[in-house]
């Protein structure tokens, strides 16, 4: 109508006889007024400083911008039903956006059981963080938060009802797709950033908040008060929407029922509302699927409605217990079971999860297509079908092609498969209009995508999505966006840049009250510590995060850090101790059904043992870790195996076995992006090829990952590398460059808490002088080294202080007490299966 009449005054009698027949009844001022408001959100336009719509006071409104005929369509005026002209002037419509925080994609915070294990998919390099792809225009749809009702008698005991039904209303306001609900989880998210006051109607500066964040175009509040009855408890209702542009009411309902009628209120104030929306009433279709969405009772309803709400506040033990019973009262609720696989992902109970995630995908037939395509995309998340899972997400993003939240599930999906597909899907996200295009979480996922291949690109994407965040006091999505870049490979940038990150993230992850989150940073910042070599340090870490996930029932990275504590005691040389602490874990992981935990404990067991001197029952454990990762395929513990046994075989003196496991290991770890585990894996190359008599390419690959190591300040791979530099010298016969090399690393070697690199170390440096021309000098270096190795159980480094001592006793004109000395080392030495040091001591034998 106003377009039919550019420029002139379209009465306000006009407009209600055209949209309303005589025998017609409806609240007319109330209906208009929402009518306009549509109009005007649609064009983006401002009552206040009208670009299109303006309203002349008590007559009608006008349309001012200039309008154009398509040129085919000159010979015919606009009908009622034509599609309508083109405005002279381009627009866009104004979003807000659902902001809902992916589960387990946009950010990878679970730190393995393995102490450097990070569990991550690979990904290939993105091509470009500003890609594009043609796109049609994005019709926005209204977005409605509904913020909860005051429970006005303020009994305990009836606080569970806000939360119910919340969710009912969600549910009601959500059918049929017309409207974009914001998720109660970043409902929570916002009303703990912005504390609300305890008020039925909301200030205009407040909704102003809430339309940035959580995006609300219209807000959803009220109170209800329980009134005692004589059979059945009677509740009363009253609700009331605002409009977050202007501050406006739009609709206020009072509404009473008993309290076993909560699915029936909901239903009439969801209708109620939809109408003061100026939306249709549901189809039988509509509805049929709202009612599935919802549990079969009340005492499920509140159970499924408080277990959801111990999620957003990060408490997973009373989360998984609540929705546990919520099952209970009704096993065939999907919802349920996606929920409670949701608490135990949290909770790092990954094979539960997948079973309740599968039970919801079963039971999610009578869903809506929107509910179903959530919950099979939280099943292929789960189990790690990321394909399906891409197409899952995408389907929900082709369909609702204005939801951020659909839109960053579907990137950060495409981030385990292709890097660069995400890129250009937050490339599309970010040409949605203000806010929804300027949402941090796009800047956190784009830091995601780029953080293990260029680091620039991650840092300023993280920049970004920080002072975003941090703008809007949101410390949740600055802990997760500080958690990317804490979560780098370390041989990509230096280790005190990650613990910085770290720190940042642990930080705003006490801001957020997210004791979960803390104990992965805390777990981060414990690996990256023992990176440092600073084991005592890391322990710590380990032990506070083990604290912060008791807190919140998440025993399987309490494991994960537990058996992390048991690798610093390795390397300490507590032998005794580290084997306790792996002994009490594994079962633990077991129990959990958590087989990477396994390998990677079992691995560690092979260490312990191969450091002992039990090289066969070291190998029957490696098979074992091997073994159990490859039942998963996970190529990350796989590795660990492989370079594990590569030490085993160089202990025995098969060189070639030594050197298959190595590279097998090495190529695995390039595959899966490991750039820190794979230059440890290059160092023992290096050490083998001193044995295969190429000594100058172990010096070259040496003296490379030495100065790696020390850029990322990486003190004990830095000395391990140092110590097999020093040796490839000597092979060389380069007494001087490796006399040089020792003192350069004397003082790394003097401040390392690491009990075997330090005696490796010495060792090399021992040597040194036994070739030096005052060979006796070394002799009170080496019975030091003897004395050490025996205390802490290190038989392999017992064996090579025994050769080296042997050595002195024939450089120094002892013959005989020589020969005796390698006659017992060898015999040793080929009793426990060290046949490389069996060798050696036969060579000095002849």
């Amino acid at each position: 109508m106003l377009l039919e009449q550019p420029g002139e005054v379209v009465t306000r009698e006009d407009v209600c006889k055209h949209l309303w027949p005589g025998n017609t009844f409806v609240d007319f001022d109330r209906s208009l007024g929402v009518a306009v408001r549509k109009v005007r959100e649609a064009l983006d336009d401002d009552a206040e400083a009208p670009r299109y719509l303006e309203t002349i006071p008590r007559r009608g409104f006008r349309f001012l911008a200039p309008v154009t005929v398509e040129p085919g369509d000159r010979n015919h005026a606009p009908q009622h039903n034509d599609p309508p002209p083109h405005v002279a002037q381009a627009f866009t419509a104004r979003p807000s956006p659902n902001r809902y925080l992916v589960i387990a994609g946009l950010v990878v915070l679970t730190v393995g059981a393995g102490l450097f294990t990070f569990r991550a998919s690979p990904r290939r390099a993105p091509t470009t963080a500003d890609a594009r792809t043609a796109a049609p225009p994005v019709r926005i749809r209204r977005s409605v938060a509904v913020l909860g009702f005051r429970n006005l008698p303020g009994r305990k005991e009836d606080n569970w009802l806000s939360a119910a039904f919340s969710e009912m209303l969600n549910t009601e306001l959500a059918a049929g797709g017309e409207l974009r609900l914001v998720s109660g989880e970043d409902v929570a998210r916002a009303k703990s950033d912005l504390p609300l006051a305890d008020e039925d109607s909301l200030a205009k500066a407040t909704l102003e908040r809430l339309r940035t964040d959580p995006g609300a175009d219209v807000v959803v509040l009220g109170s209800y008060t329980l009134l005692p009855g004589s059979g059945q408890n009677k509740i009363r209702l009253d609700v009331r929407m605002q409009d977050t542009a202007v501050g406006e009411t739009i609709a206020e309902e009072a509404l009473s029922g008993d309290e076993d009628q909560l699915f029936d209120l909901a239903s009439q104030v969801g209708n109620s509302l939809r109408h003061s929306l100026g939306l249709a009433p549901l189809s039988s279709e509509f509805v049929t699927a709202a009612r599935a969405a919802l549990p079969a009772n009340e005492k499920a309803a509140r159970l499924y409605a408080e277990g959801r709400a111990k999620i957003w506040a990060f408490d997973f033990h009373n989360a998984r217990d609540l929705l546990t019973q919520a099952i209970a009262a009704d096993p065939n609720y999907p919802l349920a079971h996606a929920a409670l696989s949701d608490a135990l992902w949290h909770s790092g109970r990954q094979v539960k999860a997948r079973s309740e995630a599968q039970r919801a995908l079963e039971l999610s037939n009578h869903l809506s297509q929107e509910q179903h395509l959530l919950v099979e995309g939280q099943y292929r998340r789960a189990i790690g079908d990321w394909p399906k899972a891409i197409d899952a997400y995408q389907s929900l993003f082709r369909l609702f092609p204005d939801s951020l939240d659909y839109g960053l599930l579907y990137a950060s999906a495409q981030l385990h498969i292709n890097a660069s597909a995400s890129l250009e899907t937050l490339a599309r996200l970010r040409r949605l209009p203000p806010p929804l295009g300027d949402d941090a979480r796009i800047d956190m996922t784009e830091a995601s995508a780029w953080i293990n291949t260029d680091l620039n690109q991650a840092r300023a994407a993280a920049k970004r999505a920080i002072a975003k965040a941090s703008a809007q006091g949101s410390h949740v999505i600055v802990s997760r966006t500080y958690g990317i870049l804490c979560q780098q490979d370390p041989a990509v940038d230096a280790t005190a840049q990650a613990i910085n990150d770290c720190q940042s993230a642990l930080q705003s992850g006490v801001a957020a009250r997210d004791s979960n989150g803390q104990g992965l940073m805390l777990n981060d910042l414990g690996a990256l510590y023992c990176l440092r070599g600073e084991l005592a340090r890391s322990e710590i870490m380990f032990r506070q995060a083990i604290e912060k996930f008791r807190e919140v029932g998440n025993l399987d990275d309490s494991n994960s850090a537990l058996s992390n504590i048991a690798a610093v005691r390795l390397f300490e040389g507590d032998l005794p101790e580290a084997r306790k602490l792996l002994e009490e874990s594994t079962p633990r992981f077991q129990a959990a059904e958590d087989k990477e935990g396994v390998a990677l404990n079992l691995n560690n067991m092979g260490d312990l043992s191969r450091q002992s001197g039990n090289l066969d029952v070291a190998e029957t454990t490696y098979r074992q870790a091997k073994a159990t990762a490859q039942e998963i395929e996970d190529k990350d513990a796989i590795g660990y195996v492989l370079n594990s046994l590569g030490d085993l075989y160089l202990d025995r003196g098969d060189l070639a076995g030594a050197r298959k496991s190595y590279e097998d290991a090495l190529a695995l770890r390039k595959q899966i992006g490991e750039k820190q585990l794979a230059a440890e894996t290059q160092v023992s190359l290096a050490h083998l090829s001193i044995e295969e008599g190429h000594a100058v390419d172990a010096e070259k690959t040496a003296r490379e990952y030495k100065q790696l190591f020390h850029q990322q300040q990486q003190a004990d791979d830095e000395l391990r590398a140092s110590g097999i530099l020093v040796e490839s010298l000597l092979a060389e016969g380069k007494l001087g460059d490796a006399q040089h090399a020792v003192e350069a690393s004397a003082s790394l070697a003097a401040k390392s808490e690491n009990a075997l690199s330090r005696l490796e170390f010495h060792l090399a440096a021992a040597r040194v002088l036994l070739e030096g021309e005052h060979p006796a000098s070394a002799r009170p270096s080496l019975e030091h080294i003897l004395l050490e190795a025996r205390s802490h159980g290190f038989v392999g480094a017992e064996l090579e202080a025994r050769l080296a001592l042997a050595e002195l006793a024939r450089k120094t004109q002892h013959g005989p007490a020589a020969q005796t000395q390698l006659s017992s080392l060898e015999e040793l030495a080929r009793a426990k299966g060290f046949g490389l040091i069996q060798r050696h001591a036969a060579a000095l034998n002849r």
